[in-house]
């Protein structure tokens, strides 16, 4: 039922999973973070492109959208790139609109530890060490990174990331997916099972939380997210969906919350509108500053957390 095929995307080593009863697969590359290119769910026969991943030309220049990236070991910003931990100054490298963004790992080639096929799944782990060379992070952690394509309920992707130093040090995670469905994301109604939205000033939070609740689904309309959020932190998982009354279509898009995990959202709307990024965090923007929901591990701890995706 499952297989898994490899080809060449430029210049990296593509990953194809597919459910060969379905025609369901998902893509991934080795390079760029470990990227999620394509992602197509099965819907009673019927197959829908559900990501908007890079594509050649955008790989070729370095994804600069960050579309699909891995956002390890800060999603989102820090501001100026620069904080302090255990009472040292430390400077990211700038990378856009005068912050650090999207973490460390979007331009890195990961290695390809594993590769699995049974009657349920097809998966494929992919592994980073960080060697802490980098003055602004200079902390050691290997980074486990567990694509999955299942025989129920789609995609998941399975973070396990430990600390192999002998310091503490912060940590955060996220991923940047932008989904799709046809057409522009006006027409969507969606549903976020958000708590608070987080103020910000000029898209770094000032700390403030306004109490602000998606329970129902709402029409997207003509709204411009760049919106942060934080969900319930009850354990187990947390789900925002995307629904389409034109094709009758629910996207499921959830993440494990609880202590440790994902209890936070980023939810963007590019300029084209033919998208929108639904980002799980396991914190908030500028964590290594503000400390919302800021992760720190102790030599030999590991942040383990999961997030997924099926259509219904």
């Amino acid at each position: 039922m499952f297989s898994i095929q490899k080809s060449k995307l430029g210049k990296f080593a593509n990953y194809k999973l597919i459910n060969s009863l379905t025609q369901e697969y998902v893509d991934i590359i080795d390079g760029l973070g470990g990227n999620v290119t394509q992602l197509s769910l099965n819907k009673n026969g019927t197959l829908y492109s559900i990501i908007e991943g890079p594509n050649e030309n955008e790989i070729a220049s370095g994804n600069p959208m960050y579309k699909s990236t891995k956002l390890i070991p800060f999603p989102n910003r820090v501001e100026n790139g620069r904080y302090t931990y255990n009472g040292k100054s430390y400077q990211l490298p700038i990378n856009g609109d005068k912050h650090a963004m999207h973490g460390l790992i979007y331009d890195k080639t990961l290695e390809v530890i594993d590769t699995k096929t049974d009657p349920n799944e097809a998966l494929i782990t992919l592994k980073y060490k960080h060697d802490g060379s980098l003055p602004g992070y200079p902390f050691k952690y290997d980074a486990i990174i567990t694509y999955k394509l299942l025989k129920d309920h789609g995609f998941v992707c399975e973070t396990n990331i430990t600390n192999i130093d002998t310091i503490s040090f912060p940590i955060g995670d996220g991923w940047h997916p932008y989904f799709k469905t046809k057409g522009k994301v006006d027409k969507l109604q969606i549903k976020i099972p958000s708590k608070y939205r987080l103020e910000v000033n000029e898209l770094i939070p000032t700390g403030k939380m306004i109490p602000e609740k998606y329970h129902d689904s709402i029409m997207i309309g003509n709204t411009n997210y760049d919106t942060g959020f934080v969900l319930e932190e009850k354990e187990g998982r947390n789900a925002t969906e995307l629904y389409d009354s034109d094709l009758d279509l629910n996207l499921v898009i959830w993440q494990e919350t609880g202590k440790w995990k994902y209890n936070y959202l980023q939810i963007y709307i590019p300029d084209d509108r033919k998208s929108i990024a639904i980002e799980p965090m396991s914190c908030a923007t500028n964590d290594f500053n503000n400390k919302i929901g800021l992760i720190v591990l102790e030599p030999g701890q590991s942040f383990k957390a999961s997030y997924g995706v099926y259509i219904e």
